[in-house]
């Protein structure tokens, strides 16, 4: 709503008036590195369901040169035998190096990974065609922070790297070798034979904090197709077509637009963070015996969650630049409009120049943490929910299944009124887990935020917080989404 300007706001009798991967861009010399191995040469390191790794790499560079607009000579692909240490070392350094600054980079990865000790902490690698084994680890890997620093170097580009592998190791041994007497064969992640198991690090490696890598600059978003203590899965449903579970979705929403859950042509990054988990869940709980710890992608990065993975424009532009709009922050949420949350103006609109006590009550059929904003169509953000008033009165943002929440409510001192022609959005979202906002973001007034700050501060802490996940305090954890539910509601003041 233009709110503060359309409702007025008086203390004690208040009266208010009620007052969008990352990679999407212009036609530049993009440069991509797409590598994809299933056969390794130490045959113990090779995938058992042959196809996938390889499968999933062209199904990449389709996308690329599709969805996303990149030419195929953009593209450097490296399948098996041609994936070498030297030659990925080499796509890093002298192929994505020459790209320009304002241009795409893109690195992506499917084989196989392992988590080792380095010197801060378990540090995660990649295999590489000419990995090779050894007492006490591997020999020829990739660490994820040699690659990190790689594309650091290139400053100014915006830069995408996509990992379909996983690192558990140990937890992939403890449950499929240890425990069944064979390995995981639709496992991204080495499956040794007893021969050879004396190479994997002892399973406190689980409890190491994951090593830092350097700093790689503020336009570099990182996808993994798994949490920490996570197997990277390969489809067996599509036999003998395999490919991996991550790397569908992840197409899926981009390419066939899947992911666009507002239908507005864009597909954020938020929007494909949901949907990749969403579709990892769902097959997880088709293959329960295969999945124990959860499948939960994961996305990092200085503001990856407000970035955009496509969009019809090509403007790359991040959901917190201009004015904000309604679109926009339905992007920045991610989830599918649900029936479970449902939003109501009292009384409802349109509704005439000069209405007095106006209200919104928000009903969710789950328990919840809730957070209530208005978007005018003039591009004005209100928090409705949580407030300043209603932390006061020691309420901490939770709304109770069946149990609506009305603002404001008789406890708020003040009333809305409309005093000016206006009309735009309520969007209501309800979070199952607790969200981690601060407490400037809870105890916000409830006025007109000017719009620096809301795509200085509003926008990015509500992004960064649904997109971390739930029980990932350490790397052993089961890693889980954040669940949600999102609910919209017109309104309109008339003459």
């Amino acid at each position: 709503m233009r709110f503060m300007r359309h409702l007025q706001i008086v203390t004690g009798q208040i009266v208010m008036g009620l007052a969008a991967l990352v990679i999407a861009g212009p036609a530049l010399a993009d440069k991509a590195l797409i590598v994809g191995i299933d056969t390794y040469q130490e045959g113990k390191l090779s995938a058992e369901l042959k196809g996938g790794a390889r499968a999933d790499a062209l199904r990449m560079q389709g996308v690329l040169t599709g969805a996303l607009g990149y030419g195929k000579d953009d593209i450097q692909l490296l399948i098996d035998d041609q994936a070498t240490t030297a030659a990925i070392r080499a796509g890093l350094q002298d192929w994505l190096g020459r790209s320009k600054p304002g241009e795409r980079v893109f690195f992506y990865f499917a084989g196989q990974g392992h988590a080792t000790k380095g010197t801060g902490g378990r540090e995660d690698t990649i295999l590489p065609f000419d990995a090779t084994t050894k007492p006490g680890g591997f020999g020829n890997t990739l660490s994820r922070n040699e690659i990190d620093r790689q594309l650091g170097r290139l400053a100014g580009r915006r830069i995408t790297e996509v990992i379909d592998s996983s690192h558990a190791g140990t937890v992939t041994r403890a449950i499929s070798v240890e425990a069944s007497g064979g390995g995981n064969p639709a496992a991204r992640s080495p499956q040794l034979d007893g021969s050879t198991r004396s190479i994997v690090v002892e399973p406190a490696l689980r409890d190491e904090p994951v090593a830092t890598p350097e700093p790689a600059g503020g336009d570099f978003v990182k996808w993994q197709a798994v949490a920490p203590a996570q197997t990277a899965l390969v489809d067996e449903e599509a036999a003998p077509a395999y490919r991996g579970v991550f790397t569908t979705a992840f197409a899926d929403g981009i390419e066939k637009g899947l992911a666009d859950t507002n239908g507005n042509g864009t597909v954020s990054n938020q929007e494909l963070l949901d949907y990749v988990r969403a579709q990892s869940s769902a097959y997880c709980g088709r293959h329960r015996d295969r999945c124990e710890m959860g499948l939960t992608p994961m996305l990092s990065g200085e503001g990856a969650a407000l970035k955009v993975a496509a969009d019809k424009t090509g403007s790359g532009e991040s959901l917190n630049q201009g004015k904000p709009t309604a679109d926009k922050i339905l992007d920045l949420l991610g989830a599918k409009l649900s029936d479970s949350v449902s939003v109501e103006q009292i009384p409802p609109s349109p509704v005439r120049l000069g209405t007095k006590d106006m209200r919104f009550k928000v009903t969710s059929s789950q328990d919840g943490f809730l957070i209530l904003l208005s978007v005018s169509d003039e591009g004005e953000v209100v928090q409705l929910f949580p407030n300043a008033i209603a932390a006061a009165h020691g309420k901490d943002g939770r709304i109770r299944a069946g149990s609506p929440i009305m603002v404001p409510d008789a406890s708020y001192g003040m009333r809305f009124d409309a005093t000016s022609v206006t009309k735009g959005t309520v969007l209501a979202l309800v979070a199952v887990d607790p969200l981690k906002l601060s407490k400037g973001f809870v105890t916000r007034k409830i006025d007109v935020i000017p719009q620096d700050e809301v795509n200085g501060s509003v926008l990015p802490e509500l992004a960064d917080s649904l997109a971390k996940t739930a029980n990932a305090d350490s790397v052993k954890a089961n890693a889980k989404a954040i669940g949600r539910s999102v609910a919209t509601m017109r309104y309109e003041i008339v003459p």
